[in-house]
């Protein structure tokens, strides 16, 4: 279960930067990503994809750090 855990957080995380860098050249180049728009003022902006990486990101890293502590033998 925890490798799925881990799996998941790895591809959430990258898709999350993908995202986030896409809004971001948009944003950049002052166009407007149609799919992320609600009524004339962005609803999510790149920022919340980046908060998306650091949460998944995190995610994998103490996941990966309980099953490394689990298969540690005890002393």
């Amino acid at each position: 279960m925890e490798k799925l855990v881990m799996r998941l957080s790895y591809w959430l995380c990258l898709l999350c930067a993908a995202l986030a860098l896409i809004t971001r050249g948009l944003a950049a180049l002052n166009l407007p990503s149609v799919a992320f728009i609600s009524s004339g003022i962005s609803a999510i902006s790149y920022h919340s994809f980046v908060d998306g990486v650091i949460l998944f990101f995190m995610t994998g890293v103490t996941t990966a750090a309980y099953v490394w502590v689990k298969q540690q033998p005890d002393r």
